[in-house]
């Protein structure tokens, strides 16, 4: 059971880290978003299989890239929320 989820389960964490830098890639500013998301994802999954082979430093190594992939949202999300706030504050002062 252990030896599939690791044969196939490292081909899909593959597949999801390739999309997740090509989302991480792109121009606009929603796809990148969704980027880091499904990077924090690929890195926690990855981790997950870490684990199960007991390669620690690889979990921890995986970790670290999750929390900084997600920190990575975060930090990117706000500017477009409060630049819209800011935009529609001004076109309020226009009228």
């Amino acid at each position: 059971m252990i030896e599939n989820f690791l044969q196939y389960g490292q081909w899909v964490i593959l597949i999801l880290s390739i999309m997740s830098l090509y989302l991480v890639s792109s121009v606009k500013h929603e796809t990148r978003l969704n980027g880091y998301i499904l990077t924090g994802v690929a890195r926690f999954s990855g981790a997950a299989v870490f684990i199960f082979v007991d390669l620690f430093a690889f979990v921890i190594a995986n970790l670290i890239q999750t929390y900084i992939a997600f920190q990575g949202y975060y930090k990117n999300k706000c500017p477009v929320e409060c630049f819209e706030q800011i935009r529609f504050y001004y076109l309020h002062q226009l009228y």
